[in-house]
């Protein structure tokens, strides 16, 4: 496992920063990341590097998610939409140089609609450019969203330990016709990112974007991608979301974004895989899932998706 003090000693022997600087106190190395181990090394209160390797959670799957985005990161390279890999990696870490910009949450925060609005527009372009990107033999194939599957991942067999990440899980069952209808629909035919969210896309001052945290990327469905940008959408701007998507959705046909609108059984899967993440995420804040009632929600807003989906596809 690899320690905060390994990262930094390695920070140290790469040249990434000085001894000196290291033994006043101007250096230090902050563990951050849930399912993965990641630290971040800082110098003069300012990132320079991001250190990634792969996790207990990460690892039950049998999917080195820090390789896969090594490889991925590596493979678009040329496109200036991923973070630059650092010299520093090795067969067991992946090192990154930190993107400039604020990310979307950043400014949620901060509560600057606009900005949020006009980065939806900077995504688009961005995810027509990733999906635009021809797809080389060597590419990950994205594994397609849990719901979609006969077995789930290992990761998830925790979820039986509590109702709510559970009822999440059974509820996705309970509409074999949706899940099946997103399964024949779903084809891998371009770059995804797959975890389209708020952390992950960064804006830059030029107004571009791009997007970090790749460990999910592969050939996938770029629908998909498109689907999780509704769902941020929603999250971040629940009185603006037709706005902010007509921009994201302008902004990726103006580039060429190959991508479907996604369906409405796939936006159920997508809003099935939020409500689980919402579930799950809670117990690393010292909460209850569903404590302020918001993977209710989400299982609304996807029994609505699925009852949609059921109302256009009526068997005649």
């Amino acid at each position: 496992m690899t320690t905060a003090a390994q990262s930094l000693a390695q920070a140290v022997r790469g040249g990434l920063v000085d001894t000196r600087s290291t033994l006043t106190g101007q250096v230090c190395v902050a563990a951050i990341g849930a399912s993965n181990i990641v630290h971040r090394v800082d110098k003069d209160d300012r990132a320079v590097a991001y250190v990634k390797a792969t996790g207990m959670a990460a690892g039950l799957d049998g999917d080195d998610s820090v390789a896969r985005e090594r490889l991925v990161v590596g493979l678009l390279a040329g496109t200036s939409i991923v973070p630059t890999p650092l010299s520093l990696s090795t067969e067991s870490e992946l090192w990154l140089a930190p993107v400039a910009g604020a990310s979307l949450a950043d400014l949620s925060f901060a509560g600057d609609a606009s900005g949020i609005t006009a980065g939806f527009a900077a995504l688009g372009t961005t995810l027509a450019q990733l999906h635009r990107t021809s797809l080389p033999a060597q590419a990950p194939r994205l594994r397609p969203p849990w719901p979609l599957l006969d077995l789930l991942p290992p990761h998830m067999d925790s979820a039986k330990h509590h109702a709510v990440p559970t009822l999440v899980i059974e509820t996705a069952r309970s509409w074999p016709d949706v899940m099946a209808a997103a399964a024949q629909a779903w084809r891998a035919t371009a770059w995804t990112h797959g975890d389209v969210s708020a952390m992950n896309v960064i804006l830059a001052s030029d107004g571009s974007a791009r997007l970090i945290d790749w460990e999910s990327a592969g050939a996938g469905d770029p629908s998909w991608d498109l689907a999780g940008a509704q769902m941020l959408a929603a999250a971040l701007l629940p009185g603006q979301v037709e706005i902010a998507m007509a921009r994201l959705r302008h902004a990726y046909r103006a580039a060429g974004g190959p991508a479907a609108e996604p369906s409405r059984a796939l936006r159920c899967v997508r809003t099935l895989c939020a409500a689980y993440q919402v579930a799950v995420g809670a117990f690393t804040v010292d909460r209850q899932p569903d404590y302020d009632g918001s993977v209710t929600k989400l299982l609304k807003d996807a029994a609505l998706l699925a009852d949609t989906h059921r109302s256009h596809h009526v068997l005649p």
